[in-house]
Order: C-alpha cells, then structure tokens, then sequence
C-alpha cells in the first residue's frame, strides 16, 4: 500500500539542499545502474534525473543498458557487485528475475533502489515508482465521465498494452474498477502492443473486428502513438484515446480532440528520488538527520486535457547540471 503522507514532499525538499561539498570529507559514493531500455525517452529522463541527482551531491554513477535483455541486466548487477558499488539503482527488465542477484547485492551490504517496476523480494531497500493501479484510476474517471456525458452511457472498448508488464495491467485494472459496473460498457478485449508498429497493427486489426469501437485505452507511450496514427490512417477519429505517457504526438492529439485525456509520469523526478533513497540508506544519519526510508515512495502522475495542456512542459531526457 503506498503511503500518502508529507514526506515526499519534505525529502524533496531535503535533496534540495544537498551541496557537493557535503560530501567533500567522503569518499565519492559509487553508484552502478542499469535501466531496461535507454532507446525511450521515459528512460532516458530517468537517467537524466538520476545523473543530476548524483552530480549534485558528487558521487559517481556508472550506467549499463541491457536494451531489454535479462541476461545482460543480471551479469551488469554481477559486475557492479564485484566492483564493490556502494548501491544501485535498478530498473529491472523482469520483476521477478532479478530478486536473487537483488538478493546477492543486499548479502553484501549493497542497498539496492528499484524505480518504476516493482521487484518481488524484501531485499529491495526502497521502491520508487508511479502508483500504477492508482493512476488508472485517475484516468479511468475521465473514460466513465466521457462515456456518461457524452456517449449516454453506452460504448465500447478495447485495451492496446503490452501483455508481459505488470505495470501496464496495474493501470488497467485500475480503469476497469472505475467502468466495471456500467452496464452500457463493453470491453471487446486486451490486445498486444509492445511497440508503435504492433500497436499500429492491432489498432487497424480492432476497427475491422469493431467498426463500432468507440474508445481505446493506451497505458503505455507506444500504444498510444500506434493507435493514433493507425486511426489516422483509417481517418477513425470518432475513435478516443485515453492513455499514458505525454509525447509531442499525444500534445496534438489533445489539441485536436482526438485524445482526451493523458496520465504524464514524471521520470526525471523518479531518477533524483531514487537517488536521494540510496543517499538515505547509506548516510542517512549523518546527511538528512534520519535514518528512516520507507519502503516505497511514490510519485503521482499528472492528467493533461485540453484544460491544462497549455501547462505541459516536457522532461529532460539528458542531465541538466
């Protein structure tokens, strides 16, 4: 259950003073990590916040990208187990794969953050990450509001996600709390789309199976710019896109009412934060006064509409410090 309390605010704050030189009586702390992809950009702002986070408080970052492979990211966290990393920062391709190197590297006395995908072992030190069935909720209330208003209660759906991520079924099982009971409402199914071009694919597949498809719920960035430009291509833009993961696409597709509703994470702000954990874990006594980490920290996500679109500002995928 995640926590909703002040803190997250008042660590924030806290990251907020650190200064290089409250580390300057130190050795600079090591931090090895290695992320699922960097080919996104939700990865990269990651990195982002993590390098400047890190460059902050001058300590040394040592990233490894095993652009999807779980073979790759267990022996990047057996190197930096042998290299002797004072923690790491895991975004992990396999949620549960990973708990025994996790586990190897808690043995050891390495703190070990995981950010965005939750990994299944009590030896994670803290997780960081988006409440994901929480954020489907959020937007799951603008789909129901959208249905009642403006479609009489009646219509139908299909969900585009990839089918492995337990991140992207949390999100969707939160819209189907919010819809669940709305007898009007039909769910035609939960179709692949790992990437743009199988989202693209699906999406054209669905309106010859569904020409009376009314809605598509996209709980990841790829599903969302596949579907969209498949129902530009089928000129089906009585078609609404409700999905995850602001890009410039999904700007237009708000401005010109073919996407409704968006839920923006906000990466770069998981990147600092899962770094100021490890800072916690490893100095917490001597650098924030307190020795407390709880173990998950989570960061909501914002919902841009044509509203608050003019509000959106995107986040660096590369450090700014």
């Amino acid at each position: 259950m995640w926590r909703r309390t002040g803190m997250l605010l008042a660590l924030l704050l806290v990251l907020g003073t650190l200064a290089p030189s409250a580390l300057a009586q130190d050795e600079p702390v090591f931090i090895g990590t290695t992320t699922i992809t960097l080919r996104h950009a939700f990865f990269q702002a990651i990195d982002a916040g993590i390098r400047d986070a890190a460059k902050r408080i001058g300590a040394r970052v040592e990233t490894f990208d095993p652009d999807l492979s779980l073979e790759r990211q267990v022996a990047a966290m057996e190197d930096f187990i042998q290299k002797g990393v004072d923690g790491i920062v895991l975004i992990a391709v396999d949620n549960r794969a990973l708990a025994p190197v996790i586990e190897e590297a808690w043995a050891r006395g390495i703190p070990v953050v995981t950010v965005d995908a939750p990994v299944f072992t009590d030896a994670v030190t803290t997780f960081v990450g988006t409440p994901n069935y929480e954020a489907g909720v959020m937007l799951g209330r603008h789909v129901r509001e959208y249905i009642e208003k403006e479609l009489g209660g009646r219509a139908k759906i299909a969900v585009i996600q990839w089918l492995e991520s337990q991140v992207q079924i949390d999100r969707t099982e939160g819209l189907l709390s919010v819809i669940g009971d709305m007898d009007g409402v039909e769910l035609v199914g939960i179709y692949p789309g790992y990437d743009r071009d199988e989202s693209f694919a699906t999406t054209m597949d669905l309106l010859t199976a569904h020409p009376d498809l009314d809605i598509i719920y996209a709980p990841a960035e790829n599903a969302v710019v596949g579907a969209h430009a498949a129902l530009e291509t089928a000129r089906r833009l009585d078609v609404k896109i409700f999905g995850f993961d602001m890009t410039e696409e999904a700007v237009l597709g708000i401005q010109d009412g073919s996407i409704l509703a968006m839920a923006q994470q906000q990466p770069y702000l998981l990147g600092q934060i899962a770094v100021q954990s490890l800072m916690i874990a490893l100095r917490g006594n001597e650098l924030l006064g307190s020795d407390w980490l709880p173990s998950e920290r989570a960061v909501p996500v914002i919902i841009y509409t044509r509203d608050n679109i003019a509000d959106y500002e995107p986040d660096p995928t590369s450090p700014r410090l």
